[in-house]
């Protein structure tokens, strides 16, 4: 069976385009992030199947009730098309599902142990939801960050997976961090670490994934759902999917799904008017040209347009506006922790994010894109 890492890009949809899978026969997934920690990996990576369930389980605990934990995150507890309905999965039911596979498919000598694990308590899942196991080709596990998509690469490097990492336009995805989580929860998770994280991923996330030295696919947000047929198809060809009309929509469990709370809107499913837009009160123009040319590659190839004229601006020296309101943040919640922290951030921006960080860089092929590349 061949597993793909999904690794989030900056707001760029990576919950959306797993929803998109949620009733597809032919794909093995949890709902949303599945194992997102080393202290996670290492709890199951035992050779007791009654320790690696249990740790599971109280881990997981949104997979079995999405009530709780990260699935209110998510707005897994406000599913359906009134907003009202949740899932529950029986733990007792799936532990014993675990325990029987465990014991009749584990093998010492199979090619990686920790794959193995994985891959059955995706089998004892999707048996307890009754789905038909026999039926499923590939196996998509949500690793959301680059961190730990590396971590988890290398404890699985032997086996046979590709990386599915999801993008957005620049700006944008600049735009919808900064926004959305200062909106959210009156801004109490949005520091100067974050407004840097999130630079990061959207320069260099490529360049991080390429090391694994695995494939990579790309999705875009925007395709997605401008051209979501030819994204999906796409999809489905490369690894030999039959396209099912359930990929036209955004559900967990069968039930409508509206999108996470830091996005504070109600979003279903696939927008044709889809618009490439971003705030420009949290850019400088000189902010604009010099992300746009650090950029320029990136621009180019993946079919977005430049909305400045490009200034041959290698490195910005001066704060960038977007740096300015989230250190704002930090010293409207009196965090001196994070108010401390913005010097070592702002330093590390400098050296990390700039012209040099994408030159040369070989930029993988996206779904549904008409490129000659």
């Amino acid at each position: 069976m061949k597993t793909l890492l999904l690794v989030a890009g900056s707001r760029a949809g990576s919950e959306f385009f797993q929803s998109l899978f949620d009733g597809h026969p032919e794909v093995l997934q949890f709902p949303g992030n599945s194992i997102i920690s080393k202290k996670q990996i290492e709890s199951i990576s035992s050779d007791d199947p009654n320790e690696i369930v249990s740790n599971f389980i109280k881990n997981r605990l949104h997979f079995f009730d999405s009530r709780v934990g990260e699935g209110k995150i998510e707005r897994y507890d406000r599913l359906g098309e009134n907003k009202d309905q949740y899932y529950l999965v029986d733990k007792e039911k799936f532990k014993i599902n675990f325990l029987q596979i465990f014991k009749k498919e584990f093998k010492n000598n199979y090619n990686n142990k920790l794959h193995q694990i994985i891959l059955m308590l995706h089998h004892a899942y999707a048996k307890t939801c009754g789905h038909d196991i026999s039926k499923k080709k590939i196996m998509i596990i949500n690793t959301h960050e680059i961190e730990f998509t590396r971590y988890i690469a290398k404890k699985i490097n032997n086996v046979d997976f590709d990386i599915i990492h999801t993008i957005r336009n620049p700006l944008s995805s600049i735009s919808s961090s900064v926004n959305n989580w200062i909106r959210y929860d009156e801004g109490k998770h949005f520091f100067a670490k974050s407004i840097y994280f999130q630079l990061d991923l959207i320069v260099n996330g490529i360049k991080q994934l390429k090391k694994i030295n695995k494939r990579i696919f790309l999705v875009q947000l925007e395709m997605l759902h401008k051209n979501h047929f030819e994204v999906m198809k796409d999809f489905c060809n490369t690894y030999n999917l039959e396209y099912k009309n359930c990929l036209k929509y955004s559900t967990f469990f069968d039930l409508k799904w509206w999108g996470d709370k830091v996005s504070g809107r109600d979003l279903n499913g696939i927008n044709k008017d889809f618009k490439i837009t971003f705030n420009e009160k949290i850019f400088y123009n000189r902010d604009i040209k010099f992300l746009e040319y650090i950029m320029k590659d990136y621009i180019i190839f993946y079919g977005y347009k430049f909305t400045t004229e490009t200034s041959k601006i290698i490195f910005n020296f001066l704060p960038l506006k977007c740096e300015l309101v989230t250190w704002k943040n930090s010293i409207k919640h009196k965090k001196i922790k994070h108010i401390l922290s913005i010097p070592f951030f702002y330093f590390k921006r400098l050296f990390y994010v700039n012209r040099y960080s994408q030159k040369n860089l070989k930029m993988p092929n996206s779904f549904g894109l008409n490129s000659k590349n």
